[in-house]
Parts: C-alpha cells; sequence; structure tokens
C-alpha cells in the first residue's frame, strides 16, 4: 500500500521542465511595475520627484494625490506579488536543474549574488544618489549641481534626516528577492526529498477542490492585519507588509511542486473571475464611499479589515487568472520571450532612474497631470530601451547590471568577417 502511495506522489511530483510562460509573465510584470512608477509623481507618497512638490513640504497634500494613490493600488496589488511567485515557481524548476546536473548550490547562491546584490551595491554607491538629488532640488532642499551634492550623499540616511539610500530604493527589490530566496533555500531543498512527495501530493490534492486554494492567504491577510494595527509608520514596500512576500514566494515554489497545484489553479480559474470580479467591486465602492476612512484616517477599524481582505481576494484572484492565462496561451518557446527575459533584471534596475530623471524636467512643464504622464511615460520608455541596447553590447555594463557576461558579446561582433568554406581550407 506504501508503495502505491509512494508510486502515485512520484507521478504527480513536477519533473523538470522549462516553462516558457513565466519568462513572459515576467516580463509582463516588469512593465506593470513600469506603468506605476510613471505615476509617482502624482500619487501621495512623500517621497521622490513630485508634480506638486510644495504640497509635499508644507502640506497638506492635495486630495488629488490620495485619490490616484488608491486607483494605483490595484496595481500593487498584482505586480511584486506576481514577481515573488514566479520567483519561488523559477527556484523550483531551478533547482531540479542543478539536481540534473550536479551543480553545487553554492555555485546558484554566487550566481544569484553576482546578479542581484553587485547590482545592487553598485546602484546605492552611485546612480540611486542622482534620484535623491532629483528630489531634494525637486522640493527645493538643495540648490546645488549633482558633483557638488554627491559628496553630502553619504552623510546620514535617507528617510531619517540623511541623504545615502541604504535600501537602494526601487533596489530593495533586489536585496530582498536575494535575501528570501537564501534563506528559503535550505528548506526548498529539504522539501524535494522523496519522503515529502506523498504528503504534499495529498496537500494538492485537496486544494484541487472548489475555493479551498483561497485558504492559502488567510496567512497573508493576518500579516496585513499586523501591519495595520502595529506597524503603520513603516511604508509598505511595494504596497505589501515586508514579510507577506515570503509567503507569495513560497506559495509559487508549491505551485510548481506538484502537477495537481497546476490542476487546481485550472479548477479555480472560472470562480477566480467571479472573485476577482466581486472584489474590484468591493474595493471600487470602498474607495468611493469610505475614502476618508482608508487613505486619510491612520486608525484602524472593521472598514479597514473589509478593504484588506477585498484587496488580498482581489490581488489572489488575478494571480491565479494570470497563471493560467500564461500557462495556457504563453507556454510557447520564442526568441523574443529569450531576448525580452534577459533584459527583465537591467530593465527593472535603470527605469525608475530614467523616468526620475524625465519625470524631473516633464513636470515643470506646468501641462495637464495626464499629459505629463504619457510624455513621463514614452520619453522614458525610448530612453530605457536605448540604454538596454546599449548594455546588452558590452561585457562591463552587462555585469553592472545584472547581465550574463558572454564571450562573445562585443559590438565588434557586426564588423567581423565570416570565415567562407574557402577560408576554412586555408587556415587548415
Amino acid at each position: 500500500m506504501t508503495d502505491t502511495v509512494e508510486q502515485s506522489s512520484s507521478k504527480t511530483f513536477t519533473e523538470l521542465e522549462r516553462r516558457y510562460d513565466l519568462d513572459w509573465l515576467r516580463v509582463i510584470t516588469i512593465f506593470i511595475v513600469f506603468i506605476y512608477h510613471c505615476t509617482k509623481f502624482f500619487d501621495s507618497d512623500p517621497f521622490n520627484v513630485k508634480n506638486n512638490p510644495i504640497d509635499f513640504v508644507n502640506g497638506p497634500i492635495q486630495l488629488s494625490s490620495y485619490k490616484l494613490s488608491a486607483n494605483t493600488s490595484y496595481l500593487t496589488a498584482i505586480g511584486l506579488p506576481l514577481f515573488f511567485i514566479i520567483a519561488g515557481m523559477s527556484m523550483f524548476y531551478a533547482l531540479g536543474y542543478l539536481e540534473k546536473k550536479e551543480i553545487k548550490l553554492r555555485k546558484y547562491v554566487l550566481v544569484r549574488f553576482i546578479r542581484l546584490i553587485v547590482p545592487f551595491l553598485i546602484g546605492i554607491f552611485t546612480y540611486v544618489s542622482l534620484l535623491v538629488f532629483l528630489e531634494w532640488t525637486n522640493k527645493g532642499f538643495i540648490s546645488m549641481s549633482f558633483f557638488a551634492f554627491y559628496p553630502t550623499y553619504f552623510r546620514g540616511i535617507y528617510g531619517f534626516g540623511g541623504a545615502f539610500s541604504v535600501f537602494g530604493h526601487h533596489l530593495w527589490f533586489l536585496f530582498i528577492l536575494f535575501l528570501f530566496t537564501s534563506v528559503k533555500l535550505p528548506l526548498f531543498v529539504y522539501l524535494r526529498k522523496e519522503k515529502f512527495r506523498s504528503g504534499f501530493s495529498k496537500i494538492a490534492s485537496f486544494f484541487t477542490k472548489p475555493a479551498t486554494i483561497y485558504l492559502l492567504v488567510i496567512p497573508i491577510y493576518i500579516m496585513e492585519i499586523i501591519h495595520s494595527l502595529y506597524l503603520i509608520d513603516i511604508p509598505r514596500l511595494g504596497g505589501w507588509d515586508f514579510f507577506s512576500y515570503i509567503f507569495f514566494l513560497f506559495f509559487g515554489y508549491l505551485f510548481a511542486y506538484d502537477k495537481q497545484f497546476r490542476i487546481a489553479l485550472k479548477k479555480n480559474f472560472n470562480l477566480s473571475i467571479i472573485f476577482g470580479i466581486l472584489s474590484a467591486v468591493a474595493l471600487i465602492l470602498m474607495n468611493i464611499y469610505a475614502f476618508d476612512t482608508i487613505w486619510l484616517d491612520p486608525s484602524f477599524d472593521y472598514i479597514s479589515v473589509l478593504f484588506l481582505l477585498a484587496r488580498i481576494i482581489f490581488s489572489w484572484s488575478c494571480l491565479i487568472i494570470i497563471l493560467n492565462l500564461g500557462d495556457k496561451f504563453l507556454n510557447k518557446k520564442s526568441k523574443t520571450v529569450k531576448t525580452l527575459n534577459e533584459l527583465v533584471l537591467p530593465f527593472y534596475i535603470i527605469h525608475f532612474v530614467v523616468v526620475s530623471a524625465v519625470g524631473f524636467y516633464i513636470v515643470q512643464l506646468e501641462f495637464l497631470a495626464i499629459s505629463e504622464y504619457l510624455l513621463i511615460f514614452l520619453i522614458s520608455l525610448v530612453g530605457i530601451i536605448s540604454l538596454l541596447l546599449l548594455i546588452r553590447e558590452f561585457n562591463v555594463l552587462r555585469f553592472i547590471f545584472g547581465m550574463r557576461v558572454k564571450k562573445e558579446k562585443s559590438i565588434s561582433r557586426f564588423f567581423k568577417k565570416k570565415k567562407t568554406s574557402e577560408d576554412k581550407l586555408v587556415s587548415e
């Protein structure tokens, strides 16, 4: 009987495979983050360059800024949770690849350190200083050149009266991703052992029942409640509590672990559409009729409890829908996604610097907010693409911005003469 159970669990355990849909979803998610960051000039976040900087210095902040934050919260409900879900799934497949090729874990960790932490460290000591300079100039805190400002950048911590951005502004994601994946790595490796597969097969089978997959959001909901009650003065990074991302990462690993989780996602697709619509309507109604309570009043009450619940259900529903659509339509080999996926990390690293630099000048034009947003979006996108085309051609830049260094990767390759058959014969 035991042998039968073990054989059954082995059949449902996910073997090594290439998930091209995860590459596509990674590309789509980074673009969602880009769209969101282009709105940062107009929202209620007191940091970064602002369209009306006087409101963020002498107050009060315009009501329209809070309303924009309410609207963009739909994007933050999806963006980084999807990133961590994808990261968890990717870790599962990466560990399977390491096992098959007999590659040691320390090499995997070293590669991730080079691609995540090295760009993070380079960023906080160099170009992130430009973000602080632009913000402080925009708000009238300083009036000097960037080169005069840079030596003062290291005096004190940003957010605590100083300028040094120890978390790297948007680069915090690189540090947190490396930290969480490194901490979870021993557990994820341990859970791949044969003795756990039967238990996870039973757990996965349970979640194939309608709506049961929504039980997974309970720990995330608890973390968000705790944050609202006791950590209200600490900003939610990317719209979520710091520890909520650990759960998204772990659930991503689970979704890849057993084939029945994939079935569970498919079985809950239609239900997720219904829950997604209902929760979206609930969020819209609360943003309309309880706007002051949710966005202007720091106290925590039953409206806040309901709002967090609706937001988490909305987020989870969207994640299930997106993962299903990706699995169905995007899980195909493509040269396009191979190229784009390689550029995801450098895109993330440079995008906010470009957006902030462009926005710094655009907001001074005093156009309509929508016109300013479109200009920031379009000019930044062109600038980012231009920089990416440059970065991918030089190994030094590839290293700085988290790309793999390649043996034959130089713009000079376009000018190299290809050997003809006659040349080869002569050389022989």
